[in-house]
This record gives structure tokens, sequence and C-alpha cells, in this order.
């Protein structure tokens, strides 16, 4: 049957439209915080990728081949998401403009975050004076990034954790494979 939806899947549907909202609600005190990091949270990985070579650590190889899964991570979940067509939350709830509306499952900027925080932390381990800490400081800075976008309405939380296993699950393979 075609449109066929379970029961299961629209309680589960409901519950994360509810966690979500009340994840929302916590966060409304620290809101021009998310907004920022929404917007511009990703330009982060970007800048410390600069700022990395300029300062001679690791080589240009390891940071362009850094760059793929990043991008390969990005490429499939746009695919997922048209696959899946989730609708995003209501354009009434969203507290940035977004430059094109695609479908919301799984969080893009979830994967490609946590694609580039897991890739600069195989690049970096191996670089003498970056440690555990460094690692943790990337993953959470991954981790807030994919909040963000719960909290200007742009996604669901189950969005957002999809996104984050996405990221994992692609350049865990792409490392595996290296």
């Amino acid at each position: 049957m075609t449109g066929f939806v379970s029961l299961k899947t629209l309680y589960m549907l409901h519950f994360d439209e509810h966690l979500t909202a009340r994840i929302r609600e916590a966060g409304k005190p620290l809101l021009p915080f998310w907004r920022f990091l929404a917007s511009y949270g990703m330009w982060g990985f970007f800048i410390l990728i600069v700022a990395l070579s300029v300062f001679g650590i690791g080589t240009p190889i390891s940071w362009f081949v850094l760059c793929i899964p990043v991008f390969l991570t990005h490429l499939l979940t746009l695919g997922l998401q048209l696959v899946v067509r989730r609708p995003r939350p209501s354009v009434d709830v969203a507290l940035i403009q977004m430059w094109y509306r695609t479908p919301s499952f799984p969080s893009a900027h979830s994967a490609g975050s946590m694609a580039f925080a897991v890739m600069l932390s195989s690049v970096l381990i191996e670089q003498q004076g970056f440690g555990v800490l460094f690692v943790i400081g990337l993953i959470t800075f991954a981790f807030l990034i994919g909040v963000s976008r719960i909290m200007v309405g742009v996604h669901y939380l189950g969005d957002v954790l999809a996104g984050f296993l996405f990221g994992l699950l692609i350049t865990g393979i792409f490392l595996s494979v290296l």
C-alpha cells in the first residue's frame, strides 16, 4: 500500500516532535548563541583547518583527504533527505532564514559537523601536542552545531541524531578504507 504509515511510526514522530519542543523551550535563554551557531558554526571547522595549515600542522594532502568524506557525507545526506522527504518544522517556528528549504531528515549540518570533527580528530591525533581533550572539544563543537539546528526550529531531534550517526558512519567507512 502506498502512503501507509503505521501507528508506531506516527507515535515515534509525535514523540520526536514533543522532545524537540521541550529542548527548544529549555534553550530559549541562549537563543542568540544558538542562532549564531546554527548560521555560522560550520565555518568554525573551515577556519580551524586554515589556521592549522598556516601553522604548518598536517600536510596539504592530509587536509585534502580530510575534505573528501565531509563533502561525500554532505552529498549523501542531501540525497537521503530527498528519499525520506520528512517535512521540516513549520516555517513559523524557524528563527533563521534558510537559503534553500530541503527536507528535514537527516540533518546535513549534524552529519557534516560530525564528519568534520571525526576527520579532524583523525588527522590531529597523529600530530604531537594534540590529545584527547582536543578531540573531545571537536566532538562537542559538532554536537553544539547539531543542537543549534533544533534550537532555531529547522530540525527535529531525530533529524539531528540521525545526522550524527550518518556522519560517523560515512567517515568510519572512509577511515577503514584508508
